[in-house]
């Protein structure tokens, strides 16, 4: 090869060297300054945990609301026959009623002074038809009682029913017979003969 040559070889190897061609096989490494900036980024992957509530069982507890029917019973003052009061629960039914009223008198204040004239321990059963309610006992009520307190047990039977809506008359009857009631002045039905409001307006009072 001619000196020529030689030199031209020579400054060809220089200038690849110059363009930093790695030779083959080899790693080159680069200065800080030298690397590209999109090569420096750091990439961050973040996972991110939803926990998501267990539903919350709710109980939800509902109250009745109990009504109650003012009722009018009648007890015996002085004998004579006033009106009362009482709560019911809704609706307040003839049996209801009834019941209620042969239970006798409560401890309220507004009873104090009261009294009633039914005997002690009387059941009866009530039936009510186009108006007329049926009182029946099993036992003779009226004889163990004096003629005013039969007067007066009536009374407070006949004006309690009868203030009831769907209630005009009352009829009496004792195993199955119908019997005769004394009426407010002092007079018998006949058996069987259906008494009304006033017919006992001789024994009402009229104290509120």
């Amino acid at each position: 090869m001619s000196r020529r040559a030689t030199t031209l070889s020579t400054a060809l190897l220089l200038a690849l060297a110059a363009c930093g061609v790695p030779e083959e096989g080899r790693f080159v490494t680069l200065a800080p300054g030298e690397v590209p900036e999109a090569l420096l980024v750091t990439t961050t992957t973040t996972s991110t945990t939803t926990t998501i509530p267990a539903p919350t069982e709710v109980t939800t507890t509902t109250v009745a609301e109990v009504l109650f029917d003012n009722v009018e019973l009648y007890f015996v003052s002085a004998n004579r026959v006033v009106r009362s009061e009482r709560r019911i629960i809704s609706p307040a039914t003839p049996t209801q009623v009834l019941d209620t009223l042969l239970t006798g008198l409560d401890a309220q204040p507004e009873s104090a002074g009261l009294r009633s004239a039914l005997p002690r321990g009387l059941t009866a059963t009530i039936e009510v038809r186009r108006g007329v309610a049926r009182i029946a006992s099993t036992a003779p009520f009226l004889s163990e009682l004096e003629p005013l307190d039969q007067r007066l047990a009536i009374a407070q039977l006949v004006l309690t029913l009868t203030r009831r809506p769907g209630i005009g008359q009352v009829i009496f009857s004792v195993d199955g017979e119908d019997i005769s009631i004394p009426r407010g002045g002092g007079d018998l039905t006949a058996p069987g003969v259906a008494v009304t409001y006033d017919d006992y307006l001789a024994v009402l009072s009229t104290r509120d």
